[in-house]
């Protein structure tokens, strides 16, 4: 199974009542880099190390997601 990367649309959709504003926020204080997540995503694994249940469901989106499509 290849690498899944999550992306913005995938805390759009696990999480559509959270605001870009919120998402940047946690970036900050969970040392991920806001540009490099908006502009190709991050990998899973790097947002699982942060052991963040408010991630969690974004997770399982993301992997979901590479399932159906055979990633």
């Amino acid at each position: 199974m290849s690498e899944v990367i999550v992306t913005l649309a995938h805390v759009r959709a696990a999480l559509p009542r959270r605001c870009s504003r919120g998402l940047r926020h946690w970036c900050a204080q969970n040392g991920v880099d806001w540009a490099t997540f908006v502009r190709s995503g991050v990998p899973v694994e790097q947002l699982e190390a942060k052991g963040d249940a408010l991630i969690e469901p974004v997770i399982a989106f993301a992997r979901a997601e590479a399932a159906a499509n055979g990633r």
